[in-house]
């Protein structure tokens, strides 16, 4: 009998029941991150929100942590060069102007020159003998944002470390509190794979499923891009199996699209050159412990490598090993399903969207099985049905229908959302 093909995409929503931080948790630790403006009392995360809040009229539910991080990414493109060896200036910056540099730039350059190696002092004046050196040709203010970010997503990184720590001796995951949720996902699981294939795909940063199955009476390896178990040896640096990644079609797999925090990065090669490359350790990076990694992935556009993509840089960070071979096993998987589960996404990520598009254009057979508690409220189900159920028939085919309480059908069953937890879908 022809195994089933299952695709699991897993957002924010999937792992709240492990102790995940909600979006809105995120945003609060952001707000509180990092460093401080010019008058000494208000962190520039926090600036960032008010100004687009109070001056430019954002609705505050479309300011969460991924908004303010992207304008400290865009920050750093703006202040980057357009080619270091002539210094030129980024073409943003030479046809705009930074509006809020008195309030932002709180620091100054130890010694008072930018040379090769050159160290800030933050806030201004302040000296601190751990302050990281300049070695890849940052302009002052470009190293100014790039080390504000690294300190954001260290705090980010601490958060979810709360609930996905794993090694040998130490788990957050496999713990007391979490005994009913983790046998509620493995029975699920075993309930898949029995005659299936188990393709799961994490927009999270955790190990979190792929440790809860390996560590289950069932027995079922997953591979997650990297050689290794559920727990892995202190000190290790494994490099993803890109060969394994871009062949392999009937593995159980786990694929974080967006990176973990398990991820480390080097920053040059054995010819110490600036040639990143991501490896897989025991427990969690943090950036600000690490030698920053720039690139410019399209010319004149200098983004920072971080283990975790979040801001609205995603798709052009994904082009890197091994972002780019999991977002193509991603893709074709899709197509070529029997079944996507989809559980606590919010639809916001346009190169996820383009894949869940593709498989509803062409892949007439595949069912989609949506569970989400918050799918149907303020019209959310009508945007994602304009948005991408569309791709399976016309308006008239839409034909939304209740089959019971929080279960709902749309184009003829084709779509079967569940609104409720996670937690209680599991139970059923």
């Amino acid at each position: 009998m022809k195994k089933q093909r299952n695709v699991l995409l897993f957002g924010a929503g999937a792992v709240l029941d492990w102790n995940a931080p909600s979006t809105e948790q995120l945003t609060d630790i952001v707000r509180k991150s990092g460093f401080l403006t010019t008058d000494n009392k208000t962190t520039i995360t926090e600036f960032i929100f008010n100004k687009l809040r109070d001056d430019y009229s954002y609705p505050e539910k479309e300011i969460n942590f991924e908004t303010i991080i992207n304008v400290i990414e865009e920050l750093i493109v703006f202040y980057s060069s357009f080619n270091s060896e002539q210094r030129l200036i980024s073409i943003p910056h030479a046809f705009f102007i930074s509006k809020f540099e008195n309030e932002l730039l709180n620091f100054s350059i130890e010694g008072g020159v930018a040379k090769h190696g050159f160290k800030l002092e933050i806030p201004k004046g302040t000296r601190d003998e751990f302050a990281k050196s300049a070695f890849n040709d940052e302009t002052p203010e470009q190293f100014f944002f790039q080390q504000l970010l690294d300190r954001v997503l260290t705090d980010i990184i601490k958060r979810i470390s709360k609930y996905a720590y794993h090694t040998k001796g130490n788990s957050k995951v496999i713990t007391d509190d979490n005994t009913e949720m983790n046998l509620l996902f493995t029975n699920w699981i075993q309930h898949i794979t029995l005659n299936g294939i188990l393709r799961m795909y994490s927009l999270n940063y955790d190990r979190n499923f792929k440790i809860i199955i390996e560590r289950s009476e069932n027995l079922i390896s997953v591979f997650e891009g990297f050689d290794c178990n559920e727990t892995i040896e202190y000190g290790s640096r494994l490099t993803p199996n890109i060969p394994k990644i871009l062949k392999d079609t009937e593995d159980n797999i786990y694929y974080n699209l967006h990176g973990s925090v398990f991820w480390g990065i080097d920053a040059r090669d054995l010819n110490e050159l600036p040639n990143p490359t991501f490896y897989l350790t025991s427990a969690p990076c943090l950036p600000v412990n690490n030698e920053q990694a720039t690139w410019q992935t399209e010319k004149g556009r200098t983004l920072m490598l971080t283990n975790i993509i979040t801001g609205y840089q995603k798709t052009q960070r994904g082009i890197f090993p091994p972002f780019k071979q999991m977002q193509a096993a991603f893709d074709k998987d899709c197509c070529f399903a029997d079944n996507i589960y989809i559980v606590g996404y919010s639809f916001g990520d346009e190169h996820i969207n383009a894949s869940i598009k593709s498989a509803i254009q062409y892949n007439k057979n595949v069912k989609i099985i949506i569970i989400d508690p918050s799918f149907t409220k303020d019209n959310f189900d009508v945007w994602v049905a304009m948005k991408l159920f569309s791709y399976a028939g016309g308006v008239e085919e839409y034909n939304p229908f209740t089959i019971q309480k929080n279960i709902h059908s749309y184009y003829d069953g084709k779509f079967i959302v569940h609104t409720k937890k996670f937690k209680d879908y599991l139970s059923m």
